[in-house]
Parts: C-alpha cells; structure tokens; sequence
C-alpha cells in the first residue's frame, strides 16, 4: 500500500493539459465520474459568477440577502465537486488494484472478490456523492437565471445545462456500476436513490424555456 501512495498522482494539482493526457490515454482512471464532478464543478463556478455580478448590486438588493447565501453554498459545492475529481479516480483505482490481486488459490479468489465488491462499493458511494453535488449545482443555478444579473443569463442557463450533462453521465455510470455489485439489497437501495435525480431534467427544461 505504501507504493501505491507514493505514487499517487492528485490529478487536480495538474494543468488542464494534463488531465486531458491523462482521461485519453489507455488507463482505468480518471474515468466517466471524474469527468463528471469536473464539469459539476466548472458548472458551479459559472454559477458563482453569476452570482458575484448580481452581489452588490442596487438593481438586485430584494434579493441581496439569498444571493449571498447561495453564492457561498455554491462556491462550497464548487470546492466539494473540486475534490470528488481526485475522490473518484483513487475510489476506481482501488477498484483496479483489486482486479490485480492474485487468484491462483481458493482463498486468494474470495480475498480477491471480497476487495472488489467492498471497493466497488465506495466507488459507486463517490458517484452518488458527484450526483448529490451537481443536483445542488443545479438548482442555484436554476434560481440565478430567475433572479440573478439578467446579463448573465446565458452563463447561468450554461451552468444549468452543464450540470445536467453531469448528473446524467453520472446516474448512467452508476446504473452501469450496480451490475458488477452482488449484494442484492444494495443494488436495490441504489436503484431506489436514483429515483431523486429525475427532478434535475424539468429544470434543465425550464432553463432553456427562458432562453427562447
């Protein structure tokens, strides 16, 4: 284990530059969720932006007080979706560290097995907490298009459209990640919590509809 985190690589200490060798080159990680909570991430950041045009300003002060507080829960958010980046790809590295473990004995197999559904487990975990961010994403997002610095709209819609991308990305990874679980009550208790993201997709509707 202690290799393993010597050579550890915190992808979001790196340039943009590489992150993108990074997601295309042929290796497990960073993956889909990484992607996912980046774009969460840059989403909250549009978000906050729009809120930072429409602080301060006396075109705006019946609002003053709820723009603020959702500004410093985005930009919370923002810094949460910042760190499931790096969350993911160590929770699907220790995925594939699983897969590598020896299988030649009886008791190497179930040891091996064991590792990879306790691991695929936390990782699923990771997405579902990239979900929960970006549906928080979305819905601030969604109030500044209605009551945030007009001039932004667009940037505020973007925010929405983005994190939109970014939850259903993220639901299909984890629709995908369940068929590897093999405990049946926790893929059912998974598939339950899906059901809580539909919402995220009228308000993408809605977004655009202000926009036409």
């Amino acid at each position: 284990m202690s290799e393993v985190k010597e050579e550890r690589v915190v992808i979001t200490e790196q340039s943009i530059h590489a992150y993108l060798d990074a997601l295309s080159a042929r290796e497990p990680t960073p993956g889909g969720g990484s992607v996912a909570a980046l774009v969460g991430a840059l989403a909250a950041g549009l978000a906050a932006m729009v809120a930072n045009f429409t602080q301060g300003s006396k075109k705006y002060a019946a609002v003053a007080h709820e723009v603020a507080e959702r500004l410093a829960k985005v930009s919370q958010t923002m810094e949460t979706l910042e760190e499931l980046v790096q969350k993911d790809i160590d929770a699907y590295g220790a995925v594939g560290l699983g897969f590598g473990m020896p299988r030649d004995t009886a008791a190497q197999r179930a040891a091996r097995s064991s590792h990879i559904q306790r691991a695929s487990v936390a990782a699923t975990e990771v997405l579902f907490e990239i979900a929960d961010a970006c549906t928080d994403v979305s819905e601030h997002a969604m109030w500044l298009t209605k009551h945030g610095n007009t001039n932004l709209v667009s940037d505020a819609v973007m925010a929405v459209l983005l994190t939109d991308a970014a939850l259903r990305g993220t639901v299909v990874t984890i629709e995908s990640s369940l068929s590897f679980l093999k405990d049946a009550n926790v893929v059912a208790a998974m598939r339950d919590r899906l059901v809580a993201y539909e919402r995220v997709s009228r308000i993408r509707e809605e977004a655009l509809s202000l926009t036409r």
